[in-house]
């Protein structure tokens, strides 16, 4: 027993030893950010395998040998690691701060991320700060003017529109010039504004071979990368955003001239058309017709110009409007100067936008959460144009297993829309297209003889179906606006998951599912009374449903060893995609206020049909660095494309790409210098878009031939030989970055070929064809097309202040594009206000050349190579009066601009933060069609620009407008050069204030941060001509339009 006694107290002596050799320390961990606890930072004994991490309170508590000097190692995933060395401390408080450098140097890439400093591709990325208080519904306004090689233009100003972008140029004229898009990972086949810019963490943009290859046939237009949030380790946040706006007209209408100068310049056009054309009235005889005091002259009689306008909106007698001189009466004023502005009555939405959302994410060392909820309401300037959307976001991801990661991404979208008619044609249902054109005498509303309002049964204004006017008689495209209904209703959902199993150390296998589902259903209903649905009204509906999956297996692995780093990724992967398409309509309304098909008597038509296509791909990655020195990389991917013939539908893609960080050399002694990196690539990428999804085939229609018997018709003949588009790019470029990082950026040169270039190659009448025109053509890969260009950004920071900041950012991008093949059979092909032929650009402009106006007797002349009666040498050039007689030629302009770009500033003081973007281009022409429109010289009824005023009025006049002459104007306002105008502008694209709230503020509500915010977007324009926007299109064509919205809103954005 004593024995027993000695040895347990003997044990006790040791336990009580061992535990005095260690001792505890323990401490509080917060974020230099907001001063919070973090929970979940891990700390480590440096040279021993104790670790630790803190708790939901940012604290911990960790044991540590006693004696010595025990050194802590703090590291939590975004934060700078921290070594501290504890000496005699029992308790160690910390606090971490962002590592920047990590978390800048990441970019999302093809398949993956890449570090900055090793990267050896051409890309942009945007990051979610860069737009989180811009009031945008689409994620792709953001990036007008983020980057160089970006072009971006504002098509329509319609709610929930997606702006049009182009990465490095042209790379077809047949085929889409559209880039790819990728979201989490994934080829995306739905709407854009499908998804939320707030559950957007980043979009980057891959302009070269290097970055793009891995996507191969449909690459060859860039690709956007589209990445979604996800949760941050260690962190709780529940974020709620809110912002409100209002819209209203970006631009301005072009000047038109007043109702006082319309009715004296249409008589001009009446005297001028009697004088000059057959009647050959003498010029005073003329006028007195046109003022209405001459009715009968040789025997004929005539009407004067109040009846040819239909409406007199003075308060004078019709033949007391305009004297025989053409002189308005001092004595006029007008009757109903109100109700002559259409665009102000039709431009009466909503004006308002609204955004919401709110986020809830966080996570630990091993998993992580975010989810979200949105809604938008952006009711446009335009009367029924508008978008209401409801989304929702889930993105869970987890390591439960350390050999094992899975994850899940969720999204389902709703949205209901308004559309409106401004679709950039001359239809009388277009507001934008009337509200120009139509002359300002004529009121919207009725109104009788004196000028009162017309009331109808229930005491409201009746609308001017204006069955006297010349222009739009029997049209009213505000009514028809709205009481036509144009609504869409869209639903999405998506799905993204994944599974990763870590085999070895550094090796790991990945599978990725996405799928994609979106169903649209547009309905239409055109009223009984007035415009396309009179007389008996009608309705269309139509369902377009498209699914797309794709089904990738990866293997990656990555390994360092010594200076060596190597990134090796092979996978294959399946793609699928599947559209359906459902159309009916009826007429003939039987009851009103229903607009379902089952309301309306007689059936117009219906349809379906359904489209499918298939990818099967091979790719693979390698990477390799010495010291973050010598950088190389190549990539390889293998393509079948079931849009093509089995016998050419598999082609490889492949790049290579190699980079040299100089300021790594240990003879580089430029200490002022921090980085200084040369890189180049080369590559394949292919271009499959717009081609339909059987190019190859021969088609046939189904239908009834002869009028009771069902039967097929050929549609196209087949070409089994017809492949993608390929293009091969190089790519050389400078990084660069000095003086602490004060100043930094980037030069680029790169070329883009892109062979078997597509054109509908036309067949001979024997070929049997009896579809439309009774003959075929063939797409045939036969022509090249030909890019090169460079860009530049420079990032400066001029100050760098404790309390005051200021950083602004220059892009530059010059290129030219150039056709180097065309069908031998078709040397110049005519396109509009185009010409393609070999050596010109695909937007170089081929139209007739205007050469002036005759001061003798005001016509318009043009260059031609023939002579008529109507031609005359003038010098050395031989001219004529007669459009249809005049040479078409390459004018010597393009419709690409010399240079475009963009200037950001960033201001920072205190808690304020001021950013401030301009867009601009210099160079290039457009040919206005708006304008010539405009410049018609006498179509009575129809609206004119101001500068009809210096039209020619008498011999000896020197103007470069013909004279007013109704007969003439196909002659005089024809398709010429005469309408081309320099596409320079110069546009303040946005502004944003911010104010963060102080910290005291948010321990008082319990909030981690918060920021209010003023921001506008579009908010002022200088170019050329009023009411003319270069930036509406890439081609250089300017038509009616939904102009640009220029939104000013307020927001806040809290963190708690």
């Amino acid at each position: 027993m004593q024995k027993l006694v000695q040895s347990l107290l003997f044990l006790f002596l040791i336990v009580g030893s061992a535990y005095a050799q260690v001792k505890t320390i323990t401490g509080t961990v917060t974020s230099k950010d907001d001063g919070l606890p973090m929970p979940s930072v891990s700390i480590k004994v440096k040279g021993t395998s104790v670790v630790s991490q803190t708790g939901i309170n940012g604290t911990y508590s960790i044991k540590v040998p006693a004696g010595g000097t025990p050194v802590l190692v703090f590291s939590y995933v975004g934060y700078a690691s921290q070594e501290i060395n504890a000496g005699n401390r029992t308790t160690v408080n910390l606090t971490l701060a962002p590592d920047q450098n990590q978390l800048s140097e990441v970019l999302i890439v093809a398949y993956g991320t890449a570090n900055k400093n090793t990267y050896t591709g051409s890309s942009a990325q945007i990051n979610s700060a860069d737009f989180e208080n811009r009031p945008i519904t689409n994620v792709m306004s953001a990036v007008a003017g983020s980057a160089p090689g970006i072009q971006a233009t504002t098509s329509s100003g319609a709610p929930g529109s997606t702006p049009g972008i182009r990465i490095r140029g042209f790379g077809s004229i047949s085929a889409s010039n559209d880039a790819l898009y990728v979201v989490d990972g994934s080829v995306y086949d739905g709407a854009i504004s499908n998804i939320d810019p707030a559950d957007i963490e980043s979009v980057s943009l891959l302009k070269d071979a290097a970055t793009a290859a891995l996507y191969g046939s449909r690459a060859g237009n860039g690709v956007v990368l589209i990445t979604t949030k996800k949760g941050k380790a260690g962190r709780q946040t529940l974020n709620f955003k809110a912002n409100t706006g209002w819209v209203s007209r970006g631009l301005p209408e072009y000047e038109r001239v007043d109702a006082f100068q319309y009715y004296p310049l249409m008589w001009e056009v009446q005297r001028n058309t009697l004088a000059y054309g057959s009647s050959k009235i003498p010029l005073d005889i003329a006028g007195g017709i046109a003022s209405g005091n001459i009715t009968t002259y040789n025997g004929s009689r005539y009407s004067g110009i109040k009846s040819l306008l239909g409406y007199n909106p003075f308060n004078v007698a019709d033949n007391q409007i305009v004297s025989a001189e053409g002189v308005l009466n001092p004595a006029a004023s007008l009757l109903y100067a109100d109700d002559l502005d259409w665009a102000d009555q039709a431009m009466q939405g909503g004006k308002k936008r609204q955004n919401y959302t709110m986020s809830y994410s966080g996570g630990s060392e091993k998993s992580d959460y975010f989810g979200s909820l949105g809604y938008t309401n952006d009711e446009g300037y335009l009367i029924n144009s508008s978008l209401k959307r409801f989304n929702g976001r889930l993105n869970l991801n987890t390591q439960p297993v350390t050999w094992f990661s899975t994850g899940l991404n969720l999204n389902g979208t709703y949205s209901k829309s308004r559309y409106d008619n401004a679709d950039g044609g001359t239809s009388f249902i277009n507001p934008f297209y009337i509200s120009r054109m139509i002359a300002p005498i004529y009121p919207v509303h009725l109104h009788d003889a004196n000028g009162a309002l017309v009331l109808d049964a229930n005491g409201q204004p009746q609308y001017d179906f204006g069955d006297g006017r010349p222009f739009a008689s029997g049209r009213h495209t505000i009514y028809e606006n709205l009481n036509d209904r144009q609504n869409q209703v869209r639903g999405a959902i998506g799905a993204r998951t994944f599974g990763s199993v870590h085999i070895l150390p550094g090796l790991k296998a990945t599978a990725r599912l996405s799928f994609d589902f979106q169903d649209t259903q547009d309905r239409t209903y055109d009223n009984p009374n007035v415009g396309d649905g009179a007389p008996s009204g009608r309705a269309y509906q139509y369902l377009y449903r498209t699914t797309s999956y794709t089904f990738s297996q990866l293997a990656e692995y990555n390994k360092r060893f010594d200076k060596h780093n190597l990134q090796v990724l092979a996978g294959h992967e399946n793609y699928g995609y599947k559209y359906n398409y459902l159309s009916g309509s009826r007429s003939g309304i039987i009851v009103d206020g229903i607009t379902e098909l089952v309301n309306f008597a007689t059936v117009l038509g219906t349809t379906s049909y359904e489209d499918n296509a298939t990818i099967e791909s091979y790719l693979s990655r390698v990477s390799y660095d010495y010291d973050s020195k010598y950088l190389f990389s190549g990539s390889f991917r293998r393509d079948g494309n079931s849009k093509f013939s089995p016998s050419v539908r598999w082609a490889n893609f492949w790049s290579v790409s190699g980079g040299w960080n100089i300021n790594r050399e240990s003879f580089f002694k430029a200490s002022w210098v921090d980085q200084l990196k040369l890189r180049a690539s080369y590559g394949v990428l292919g271009n499959d878009g717009g081609l339909g999804y059987y190019p190859y085939q021969a088609l046939y229609d189904l239908g009834r031939n002869n009028q009771t018997e069902a039967g097929i018709i050929q549609r196209s003949l087949s070409n089994p030989d017809l492949t993608w588009e390929t293009s091969k790019n190089f790519d050389a470029g400078v990084d660069f970055s000095m003086f602490g990082g004060r100043l930094g950026g980037s030069v680029e040169y790169f070329k883009r070929k892109t062979d078997g270039l597509i054109f509908q190659v036309q067949q001979p009448l024997s070929n049997g064809g009896s579809y439309n025109d009774g003959n075929f053509t063939i797409p045939t890969n036969i022509g090249n097309l030909y890019n090169s260009g460079g860009e530049l950004t420079l990032t400066g920071q001029i100050v760098k202040g404790r309390a005051f900041s200021y950083t602004t950012t220059l892009n530059l991008t010059s290129f030219k594009n150039r056709i180097t093949k065309m069908p031998e059979n078709s040397p110049l092909i005519q396109d509009g206000t185009k010409g393609y032929s070999v050596g010109h650009s695909i937007y170089d402009f081929y139209l007739r050349d205007y050469y002036g106006v005759d001061p003798e007797n005001g016509n318009a002349l043009y260059k031609t190579n023939i002579q008529t009666n109507n031609t005359k040498i003038i010098g050395a050039d031989t001219v004529t009066s007669v459009l249809g007689e005049a040479n078409y030629r390459y004018t010597g302009d393009s419709a690409i601009p010399d240079i475009y770009g963009s200037m950001t500033h960033n201001f920072g003081y205190k808690n304020f933060s001021l950013d401030v973007q301009f867009n601009f281009q210099t160079g290039g022409k457009v040919y206005d069609g708006a304008y010539a429109a405009l410049m018609h010289g006498g179509n009575y009824g129809t609206a004119l620009h101001v500068d009809a005023l210096n039209r020619w009025k008498n011999p000896g006049d020197v103007t470069n407008v013909p004279r007013l002459d109704n007969g003439q104007v196909a002659n005089f306002a024809g398709q010429s050069s005469r309408f081309l105008v320099d596409a320079s502008y110069f546009q303040l694209n946005r502004v944003t204030l911010n104010y963060e709230l102080p910290k005291d503020w948010m321990t008082a509500i319990k909030a981690q941060s918060a920021s209010i915010y003023v921001s506008g977007e579009n908010l002022a324009l200088a170019s050329k001509r009023r009411g003319m926007f270069p930036g509406t299109s890439f081609n250089g064509t300017v038509g009616n339009n939904y102009n640009f919205s220029r939104t000013i809103s307020v927001g806040v954005n809290v963190n708690f």
